[in-house]
């Protein structure tokens, strides 16, 4: 019997590529539907790599 892959595959998006689209739109929301994922899966990235949403948002108001 073969075993069939199920459920919907990953996404696997670069982390720089979903930080940049964050600071670029301000939102997770917006950045999410830029994307292609869903709000979730954002936050649960930042939380892998340790990151906040305040923290990745503050940066790039010292940047300015």
């Amino acid at each position: 019997m073969k075993n069939t892959l199920r459920g919907r595959p990953r996404l696997d998006l670069e982390l720089d590529v979903i930080i940049e689209a964050v600071r670029r739109h301000g939102k997770v929301l917006r950045a999410a539907h830029e994307l292609g994922c869903s709000d979730a899966y954002i936050h649960q990235r930042f939380k892998e790599a340790g990151l906040t949403l305040q923290g990745i948002l503050e940066v790039e108001d010292k940047r300015s």
